[in-house]
């Protein structure tokens, strides 16, 4: 029990005398509704104010503005409504600035304040609030026009105070087990905290829904046998009552592979026809169901990341449904909004481990349906932004698939992603949150219009240098994100599906946040030779999929690639990333990867939706070889449309494992060795990357047509050929020998353990051996001198 402030003493001096004239008073108010009362959208406000007619005549609330700043300034005037005598008002302070919605809402924490005026006058007013108790607790006179200010032991919003106040709060049950995933069939028991008051009860519930002062009472342990969620809460006459606390026990009935998401909350926030977010209902109105609106609805969530483990997050959130057409799928998407006014403002968990490592703290994430791609693959769009996003720099949505469980049912899974919204920037950007932000080139999500217009207008011009491009836009990354949409074919962008943002501060430039890929990847069967390029720039080349290729999305790219330094950008790191990570190889070994880590559960998902098709094992095999044939497709589709030299086969340093790390033309490999082609006629620059092994000179392999081949070595750490007609260049690194000791060895190689695993080079630096054990190495090797590596160590040895 927590004993609160003092409010009596405080009371007199909150809030105006009511005048024996007094018409329009302050009468109860709530800092933080959670689901105590539902307005007219059909949302819970995020706080209210209840106004009472003390007059013996009607009010027009025209005459009426509230505001919760003192000096009047943000006052908002209420709309033309007749209040009759006795009557009363709900002001719903929630930030939609329309009718009964005011453009504010009641701050939660202490000095909150709210002003009431007619006309110019103030003539009521509660201020110096300390911080709620508790949400879904009211603050209000304690019987109508009395002077005596209280927090109300029941809440009544359009109805006569209770008469009934308190200072003190009681605390939270204790469960003898916290929720977990994993084993179940033992007792639970529920008991009071020892500063509980003589007369409390504990008041339980298993269905969902909030704990009253009629449901079940706790007497005796609960026997928990089977998938139970258990909300329960304290109530002592007299005495403030809490949010219940909550924890589900979960029996999936087979190994956890995955993060279970556990949603409890009353079962009609979800299924029921006039408040259930999941619900078809439509009001006989087209395209008008519950689900696809964007109403919230609180529900307890549980995120557990281990079996047998307790949850990593337990608390009370907002959800909505999310998504465009995605919303017609039988599992919808999900936000989940942690909320001051709910008790913890941030979702506190190291959600992405890999990809966001450190990142705790997160207003909201996404519960994902996988979009488009939601009867196909299941992490189409996951898996084309994580192979760009993991190699190159770009804003993108890490990923983490899990299992959703609702009062107890399983649901399937959703994959759990960052935001693509001003949070996204908030927890990637180390707290940044006075940015410009901008979705699908007209709608405004944070700050102003100015400097997105002011870049509009510079980008619609001609005659651009790459450094005024530069100086307003981070250039590289744009051309990240689109090779990644360019090579995947993603039709749903650039006119949908795109998200800018800049620091307002001075200098902040524009920079791009990947999502909703899933229309890549030959999603819908669509061809791999699909010319993306000419339907790029041609807004008639395709008019079944033209809603994304109008000019004015198109605008910024070709301008763009009218400069010479940032199309030489765009085709080098289109080549080199091809060569890299942006092939069918590595696109089907993550693939396979992803698909493995999944099927066992998706196997449970896809038994709830549609399970007679399609193949899953075929969706993968498709998806793989389209990633392949388009690799192939890309580079000429590439060459055709910007006229570039015919593609040639290049490798450069396939099958190294050592530490030489490289760069072409600039672009770092991430593989460390690269198997592609490059357009012929074009400079290609190799160069060695400074990780304390130096190149000392590279070895070139030109071959022609049938057995003809040139081999040459260029000295230098460094290395610019222009590729020429041919079948297939090869490039290969030459390590230096300074740093190397030199010893004798007569053969046996006693200067390394005989089981050491090295890797050995002759004197030029060609490797011969890879991986070998000490003494299999020396028995192959005839009498000279060579250079052994083991462990980022070197040494040349002699065999005789």
């Amino acid at each position: 029990m927590r004993l609160l402030p003092s409010l009596l003493t405080f009371a007199a001096a909150a809030s105006m005398p009511v005048a024996s004239e007094a018409e329009l008073i302050i009468n109860e108010l709530m800092q933080s509704n959670i689901d105590c009362i539902m307005d007219d959208l059909n949302e819970f406000p995020d706080s209210w104010v209840e106004l009472y007619n003390a007059g013996t005549s009607g009010v027009s609330l025209s005459s009426y503005s509230i505001g919760i700043k003192p000096d009047g300034s943000d006052a908002y005037q209420l709309p033309s409504l007749t209040v009759r005598p006795g009557g009363y008002v709900i002001v719903y302070c929630d930030k939609v600035g329309n009718g009964m919605h005011t453009p504010f809402r009641l701050d939660s924490g202490k000095g909150a304040a709210v002003y009431l005026y007619k006309g110019f006058t103030l003539v009521d007013k509660v201020e110096g609030l300390k911080k709620l108790p508790a949400p879904n607790i009211s603050y209000g006179r304690v019987v109508d026009k009395a002077s005596v200010w209280v927090y109300q032991c029941t809440s009544t919003p359009g109805h006569s105070n209770c008469g009934c106040g308190s200072n003190e709060i009681l605390g939270n049950p204790i469960f003898s087990h916290t929720g977990r995933v994993g084993a179940i069939g033992f007792s639970l028991s529920l008991s009071l905290p020892s500063d509980a008051p003589d007369g409390t009860e504990i008041r339980y519930t298993t269905d969902g829904t909030e704990p009253v002062a009629t449901s079940q009472l706790y007497t005796s342990p609960i026997w928990i046998g089977k998938t139970t969620n258990v909300r329960a809460k304290l109530f002592c006459d007299g005495y403030l009552s809490p949010r219940s606390t909550t924890h589900s026990y979960i029996s999936l009935g087979r190994d956890m592979i995955m993060p279970v998401v556990s949603m409890v909350t009353a079962g009609d926030y979800f299924y029921s026809r006039d408040k259930g977010i999941y619900n078809e209902y439509n009001n006989g109105t087209v395209n008008n169901q519950s689900y696809r609106q964007d109403w919230r609805r609180p529900v307890n969530v549980e995120i557990f990341m281990s079996q047998g483990e307790g949850s990593v997050i337990n608390q009370l959130c907002e959800t909505r449904v999310k998504g465009g057409a995605s919303r017609g799928a039988a599992l919808k998407s999900l936000v989940v909004y942690a909320n001051k006014r709910f008790g913890t403002k941030r979702l506190e968990c190291e959600f992405f481990p890999e990809d966001a490592p450190g990142r705790t703290d997160w207003k909201s994430i996404e519960l994902r349906n996988s979009g488009n791609d939601f009867d196909y693959l299941y992490f189409r769009d996951a898996l084309i932004q994580r192979n760009m996003g993991r190699n190159a720099d770009l804003d993108w949505q890490p990923y983490r698939p899990a299992i959703l469980m609702i009062n107890g049912e399983y649901k399937g899974m959703l994959n759990i992603r960052t935001r693509t919204n001003e949070d996204y920037v908030y927890t990637l950007y180390d707290g940044e949150e006075d940015i410009d932000m901008f979705e699908n080139w007209w709608e405004l999500k944070e700050g102003t219009w100015d400097n997105y217009n002011a870049f509009k207008e510079f980008y619609s011009g001609t005659g651009q240098t790459y450094d005024e491009f530069e100086k307003r836009m981070d250039t590289g990354e744009f051309a990240n994100l689109m090779i990644m949409e360019l090579f995947h074919n993603n039709l749903d962008f650039p006119g949908n599906n795109i998200v800018m943002w800049r620091p307002r501060a001075e200098g902040g430039r524009w920079r791009w946040i990947a999502k909703d890929t899933d229309f890549g990847l030959g999603l819908y069967d669509r061809t791999y030779a699909y010319k993306t390029f000419d339907w790029l720039h041609d807004n008639n080349f395709d008019k079944d999929n033209a809603w994304a290729n109008k000019p004015e999305h198109t605008r910024l790219f070709r301008r763009l690639m009218d400069v010479r330094e940032f199309r030489d950008m765009f085709v080098d790191r289109c080549a080199v990333y091809m060569g890299d990570f942006l092939n069918g190889r590595v696109i089907g070994a993550e693939i396979d990867a992803m698909s493995s880590a999944i099927k066992p559960e998706y196997t449970r998902h896809r038994a709830l939706f549609n399970p007679w098709w399609p193949n899953y094992d075929e969706e993968v095999r498709k998806a793989k070889l389209w990633a392949t044939d388009r690799t192939e497709f890309f580079y000429t589709h590439l060459a055709d449309y910007y006229k570039l030299g015919t593609p040639r086969a290049v490798t450069i340093d396939v099958g190294r494992t050592d530490d030489v790390a490289l760069s072409i033309n600039g672009v770092p490999l991430r593989g460390r060795s690269f198997d592609g082609k490059y357009f012929q006629g074009r400079t290609l620059t190799v160069e060695s990357v400074s990780n304390g092994v130096t190149v000392d000179s590279w070895r070139v392999t030109v071959r022609y047509g049938g057995s003809s081949s040139t081999v040459q070595t260029f000295p230098g750490p460094k290395l610019s050929i222009v590729v020429p007609s041919c079948v297939s260049l090869s490039v290969e690194s030459v390590i230096s020998q300074s740093g190397i000791g030199e010893i004798g060895c007569d053969g046996d190689g006693e200067a390394f353990d005989y089981g050491q695993a090295v890797d050995v080079y002759d004197i030029g630096g060609r490797r011969l051996m890879h991986g070998v054990p000490v003494s299999e190495a020396v028995s192959l090797l005839t009498p000279g001198i060579y250079v052994v590596r083991h462990d980022g160590k070197a040494v040349k040895i002699a065999v005789k």
